[in-house]
């Protein structure tokens, strides 16, 4: 009867874990002969699969490898055994290709291993290169992994668009968003737009022709004919709808203020507030460093003007009480900055209101023109009333 094989006493230690040392070893060996190589880039380009299988198993080998270190080194293990010799040079391949990536990148090699092997295939990927034509389709395809976590926040952010502003919106009526719509909204706009730049740019920085982007953008003009199942379908999905939603706000407010004549960066500001003010009249259009408080003040009496002739409400809540006050309100902030086109196209909304009203009336005869907005409220107060 033959005698059954010794077991490795130090590979009994290691409780099960040393079948991860092997593999670990092999891996490592592997990617720091490529990283020493002259052209490290390309070689590991087509290596990204390695790269991924390093980050994927190192949570594990780390949390056996610390604790096994010390303890070899405490019961002062023989370096002669296999398993020892495997597990020092696993240690030690891993420091060096901690250290290598880490240079590569310009990071700590303090860093988590497997988010240096994350951090590098996403440096791979993102290395300006020409992308032929017959490329372009495949290289978005890996240049916007599903992982990315900004395509998830502009995937994110192009389903809500989609769920918004998919039908039609009557510009005339109240703008039919709910309170948890209207927030959801706010909240996700501003990231949802960095995401999309910063996909863009990342596209951008890889194709030096700019081929992809162009190919792509010219895709996102066009209506999605079904959801999307890729990177670069998410990216056209979501920027169609920031476009859709974009020229629907623009719409929207346009309506509302008119003849005011609306700087692009005041859109979404005004925009944001009109959400409110139209569930809430006494919600004020605060002044920031971008919107002067006069002007503030000359666009809600724009707005008020507006929403008192809309031809969707009935006729005792055109000229209340609460309006007029509203209105003297409002002129008085517009009265402190009297000049400009906006100002002058406001007070002939006022003079033609005036103008209308008091056809047939003794009114006309006693009504006097004036540069302060306040006066006009005044004038089509009594006129009105």
């Amino acid at each position: 009867m033959g005698v059954p094989p010794v077991e490795d006493e130090y590979r009994l230690r290691l409780e099960g874990r040393a079948a991860l040392l092997e593999p670990s070893r092999e891996r490592y060996y592997r990617l720091v002969l490529m990283l020493a190589e002259s052209r490290w880039q390309e070689r590991l380009r087509g290596e990204r699969p390695l790269l991924r299988e390093v980050a994927a198993h190192q949570e594990a080998l780390d949390a056996m490898l610390g604790p096994a270190l010390r303890r070899a080194e405490a019961e002062a293990w023989p370096t002669s055994n296999p398993t020892v010799r495997c597990l020092f040079e696993v240690h030690s391949l891993r420091e060096q290709l901690a250290r290598d990536v880490a240079r590569k990148l310009g990071r700590s090699a303090r860093e988590p291993l497997g988010s240096l092997m994350s951090a590098l295939e996403d440096w791979l990927l993102t290395i300006p290169r020409v992308v032929p034509p017959h490329l372009r389709w495949s290289t978005a395809l890996e240049v916007l992994p599903d992982t990315l976590p900004a395509l998830r926040e502009a995937s994110a952010f192009g389903t809500l668009l989609e769920s918004l502003f998919a039908h039609p919106i009557l510009l005339t009526g109240r703008i039919p968003l709910t309170s948890a719509q209207r927030e959801q909204l706010r909240q996700r706009w501003a990231k949802g737009e960095a995401a999309l730049a910063s996909l863009w740019n990342r596209l951008s920085g890889v194709d030096a022709n700019r081929g992809i982007v162009t190919e792509l953008q010219r895709v996102a003009t066009r209506a999605p004919s079904h959801p999307p199942r890729n990177g670069p379908e998410r990216l056209v999905h979501a920027e169609y709808w920031h476009q859709e939603a974009w020229a629907r706000v623009r719409q929207l407010v346009e309506v509302r203020l008119a003849p005011i004549q609306l700087e692009p960066d005041e859109y979404l500001k005004v925009f944001w507030w009109l959400l409110e003010r139209e569930y809430a009249p006494r919600v004020r259009l605060l002044a920031s460093d971008s919107l002067a408080d006069a002007r503030a003040g000359l666009i809600e009496v724009a707005y008020e003007l507006w929403d008192a002739q809309r031809p969707d409400i009935p006729e005792d809540e055109r000229w209340t009480a609460a309006r007029w006050a509203r209105l003297e309100e409002q002129a008085w902030r517009a009265d402190e900055d009297r000049g400009g086109a906006d100002s002058e196209r406001v007070r002939a909304v006022f003079r033609e209101l005036i103008q209308k009203q008091g056809i047939g009336t003794a009114f006309l005869r006693g009504w006097k023109d004036s540069s302060h907005l306040v006066k006009w409220v005044q004038q089509a107060r009594e006129l009105i009333r």
